[in-house]
């Protein structure tokens, strides 16, 4: 009611414009507040609408009234019959189509002395405005006038043209903010409005209330509480609406995947990966046919192999008996390791211990970080029960810049001594896991055999170097969460490290201090109030390897050894994967660590691959 009473006091405050002597103070004022004062009253944006025009229409009829004599109007003398057109009626309908003809506005101001009185004595004349004595002339120029006039009116439509499409744009961005509230609630009042009124439509209304009038008046029935909608459910309640909504979402799910399936690209996804499967079954295929040729080849080189011992018995029975001359003794060529591996029936390849054959890296000819080249060792001098006469390595210790815990410097082998070997020497475990070595000239011999070069290189100590090798792994999963597979295998991805002076990845492990457990390259890539929980990680994980490692830096004297022991975590989910995933951070800026798919062409240092493949075989994944 009070926003009633607000737009009817502002429509009487737009017709004081009629009165000649108050119009003119309030036509401005009232056009530019219509529409400010029609939204206040709550009025919609039609109605601002509505009131801006009336308002602009008192505007327009009062302005030529104070120039208009009294009386004057549509009945007056001078207009009845005889007015020719808007410019001569100074009052009525001509001045309000005076704002749609601009020359209409000149015509009702009239600069004439017998149409205006000079002092303003005449009551049916408009006072005169100042003239030029000189001249008899206006002082002030009749078509600066009118242009001002129009340029007014053309500033004055423009601004309030924005400011209702401004007002437009505020009311519906104040709407579409609540849009879902507004919705909301005008749900809720149309079920209590439903949930209380009368169930019969009307007119059948009538027959409610006639019932109504019986049971109360006549019958004398007292009347029931009204139940009011509820604002919380109860548990068994609230539990079936929550089993319908997930049955509502598995449903739309369903229909959604359908739905996907059925399209074009979805179906073509699917062809590939059919067409994909089917070409790993055939690689796999030709894979197990190459392996059993392989296999024939080598049966038929280990054939040749024996064939060459029992010449070289029966050569060297004839010479021991006599027959034959020194000179003319056959020399026949020694045998050479094999370069297939054994498959297994089913066509893999069959894992093999790092220390089963003659060690690769540890014989490259240039030493790693160093410009020292080692004596060249072929495949059948590598062991050392071999004689290799000519055999006569460099000796190289590199001087490293830690100089706790590291050997002395030098091939002299007073400063060695010292040193026990096969035995816990101090803080530094000196122990093979290949049992016991040979210790030739105060010097530990490699129990792979040669390497070309002699000295403890950049390792540490003499004898074996103990390293432990974390290899932590989860299951590789797409989008959606579902675990990802290859050749029907699951897919692994373990966790690598890049040195910025390396170009391969590497497990995070490698030398660890005396006492400690984790070894240095994991806590660089691991934050300290990690180390404890991965700790527990590492005491609860699976060995899966432990023995030589055919590292480049090997020599005939120093060697590493390694402990490889499996993370692995199955589930996305869990929370020690998480902790892994947000306490990962590498203090070198150069170092790089991330988690990195298991695939044989992934480029791994020395034999981690071999360890790698260990892992992916105790899971059953694909490699």
């Amino acid at each position: 009611m009070y926003k009633l009473d607000v737009y009817l006091c502002f429509i009487i405050l737009c017709a004081l414009p009629f009165s000649t002597h108050v119009g003119p103070h309030f036509s401005l004022y009232a056009l530019l507040c219509g529409q400010h004062v029609a939204c206040a009253a709550g009025f919609p944006p039609p109605a601002s609408l509505l009131t801006v025009v009336v308002v602009n229409f008192l505007r327009s009829t009062s302005l030529p009234q104070h120039w208009a004599p009294r009386g004057w109007g549509l009945n007056h003398p001078s207009c009845a019959g005889s007015c020719p057109g808007p410019r001569k009626c100074p009052g009525g309908v001509g001045w309000v189509l005076g704002l749609v003809h601009a020359p209409g506005w000149s015509a009702g101001v009239n600069f004439s002395l017998d149409q205006c009185s000079p002092n303003g004595t005449d009551p049916y004349k408009p006072k005169c405005p100042e003239s030029d004595a000189i001249r008899h002339e206006p002082a002030f120029p009749e078509w600066l006038t009118v242009i001002l006039l129009c340029l007014y009116l053309l500033f004055t439509n423009i601004l309030l043209l924005n400011l209702l499409i401004a007002m437009f744009n505020y009311t519906f961005q104040q709407v579409q903010e609540h849009t879902d509230q507004i919705w909301k609630f005008q749900r809720h009042d149309l079920i209590e409005e439903y949930h209380g009124r009368p169930p019969a439509p009307p007119p059948f209304i009538l027959l409610s209330h006639l019932h109504l009038f019986i049971k109360r008046v006549v019958l004398k029935i007292p009347a029931k509480r009204h139940k009011q909608l509820k604002t919380k459910l109860e548990k068994n309640e609230e539990a079936a609406l929550l089993s319908w909504e997930i049955y509502l979402k598995e449903n739309y799910l369903q229909n959604q995947q359908y739905q996907q399936k059925q399209r074009p690209e979805q179906q073509i996804q699917d062809i590939r990966d059919k067409v994909s499967t089917v070409v790993d079954l055939l690689e796999r295929e030709s894979l197990k046919q190459s392996g059993l040729v392989e296999q024939r080849l080598a049966s038929l080189e280990e054939q040749m192999a024996q064939t060459s011992r029992a010449l070289h018995w029966i050569v060297k029975a004839l010479r021991d008996s006599g027959f034959g001359s020194e000179e003319g003794f056959p020399t026949l060529a020694p045998q050479k390791a094999s370069l297939g591996r054994d498959r297994e029936p089913d066509g893999g390849h069959k894992a093999e211990d790092a220390g089963d054959t003659h060690h690769v890296n540890a014989r490259h000819l240039l030493y790693p970080n160093s410009h020292v080249t080692r004596f060249p060792v072929p495949n059948e001098k590598v062991p050392w029960e071999t004689d290799f006469l000519i055999y006569d390595p460099p000796f190289y210790t590199d001087d490293r810049k830690d100089k706790g815990l590291v050997d002395p410097v030098g091939n002299a082998l007073e400063p060695l001594a010292g040193i026990t070997y096969n035995a816990v020497d101090g803080p530094i475990d000196r122990r093979s896991f290949h049992g016991v070595y040979a210790v030739q000239d105060g010097l530990p011999l490699n129990p792979m055999g040669r390497t070309g070069l002699r000295g403890r290189g950049s390792l540490s100590c003499f004898g074996p170097n103990h390293t432990l090798q974390p290899v932590i792994t989860r299951w590789r999963r797409n989008q959606d969460g579902a675990i990802c597979r290859k050749s029907i295998k699951k897919m692994l991805e373990v966790l690598v490290v890049k040195h910025p002076v390396s170009e391969s990845w590497a497990l995070p492990g490698g030398s660890r201090e005396p006492g400690e457990i984790l070894p240095r390259k994991l806590k660089q890539v691991l934050r300290r109030e990690f180390w404890s929980p991965f700790q527990n990680l590492l005491i609860q994980g699976t060995e899966v390897y432990k023995g030589y490692v055919d590292d480049p830096r090997n020599t005939d004297n120093a060697w590493i050894e390694t402990v490889a022991i499996s993370i692995h975590f199955p589930d996305q989910s869990d929370m020690d994967l998480k902790r892994l995933n947000s306490h990962l951070h590498t203090c070198d800026p150069g170092m790089s660590v991330q988690w990195q798919v298991v695939d044989k062409r992934i480029p791994l240092y020395a034999n981690h691959k071999t360890i790698l493949q260990k892992v992916a075989a105790l899971f059953g994944a694909f490699y």
